[in-house]
């Protein structure tokens, strides 16, 4: 899985009159059509590495498959290209990357995407990833990948502001016993909600906000960090900040998972060889039928 700013997302909506039924040499048409179009009017200098149709309608009614059918057809069909200086670097470690079978690049969001999007029943949130020394604000919009904006405010920035107002040895203290300390609440939230306003001004300057933002991070155990977050995101929009650090849906298999290993457990529980290499015998079968 590699960063989203190696990639570049397409997303055609398709509505077609098909009297005769649809085929697969009809879709590998339609893509190649779409393909070419989005290399001329977008300047793509990558290589295509993904294509897939989903929310299928066919005379109005929703279909899981598009082959097959006819009618009045619409569905949406998503393109994703792999930079060129990204294959040049790939191929330089591993060799020809498209000649290799068992290797799949993927973005690194990518699974998390379809699970909230089909579990969350919405098209349009941020995903917001804060690591240590920056973090990324992936707009999706109408189900898909809008834009991906990098922030400098990681969890490195808001370490230096404990430190500047002389509350270090708050950070690693426990919800409870900061509530019950005025002077340390105090001191949190004050800190907290300097760091707030900071990602919302950024994400108004960045046309990221009107929408419920979704944070994979290690700092969501901070849940001053969420809640004044909630708070200063509220004046702006309606929406919420919602942390993302577990679903009972995924399974950890038998470990202890981190919230920034969110995206390597969804792939785990997503990749059918994957979750029946890590699930025991007894469970493969009842796993079988989880629809993610």
């Amino acid at each position: 899985m590699l960063d989203e700013s190696r990639f570049s997302f397409f997303r055609f909506d398709i509505f077609q009159s098909f009297e005769k039924k649809f085929t697969f040499q009809d879709l590998k048409n339609v893509i190649e059509e779409k393909s070419q179009a989005t290399k001329k009017h977008n300047d793509v200098d990558g290589e295509r590495i993904m294509v897939y149709v989903d929310s299928i309608h066919v005379n109005g009614e929703e279909k899981k498959h598009v082959i097959g059918e006819s009618g009045e057809i619409f569905f949406r069909l998503y393109i994703v290209y792999l930079h060129k200086n990204t294959m040049n670097i790939v191929n330089s470690v591993y060799g020809n990357l498209f000649e290799m079978k068992n290797i799949n690049i993927l973005p690194q969001s990518f699974h998390t995407l379809l699970f909230l999007r089909n579990n969350l029943k919405k098209d349009n949130f941020i995903l917001l990833y804060i690591t240590e020394n920056s973090c990324k604000a992936i707009k999706i919009q109408n189900g898909f990948y809008h834009s991906v904006e990098t922030l400098n405010l990681g969890m490195s920035a808001l370490k230096q502001m404990y430190k500047d107002n002389g509350i270090v040895q708050y950070r690693y203290k426990t919800y409870d016993f900061i509530e019950s300390n005025p002077l340390a609440k105090g001191l949190v939230k004050e800190t907290l909600q300097f760091y707030s306003e900071l990602f919302c001004k950024r994400f108004h300057e960045k046309n990221l906000t009107g929408t419920d933002v979704i944070v994979i991070s290690p700092i969501t155990k901070n849940v001053h960090f969420i809640e004044t977050f909630n708070e200063e995101y509220k004046k702006l929009t309606n929406n919420y900040v919602v942390p993302f650090h577990h679903s009972e849906m995924l399974n950890t298999f038998g470990k202890i998972r981190e919230p920034d290993d969110m995206d390597a457990i969804i792939l785990m529980n997503r990749d059918e060889k994957i979750r029946n290499t890590l699930l025991p015998d007894s469970e493969k079968s009842a796993s079988s039928g989880v629809d993610m």
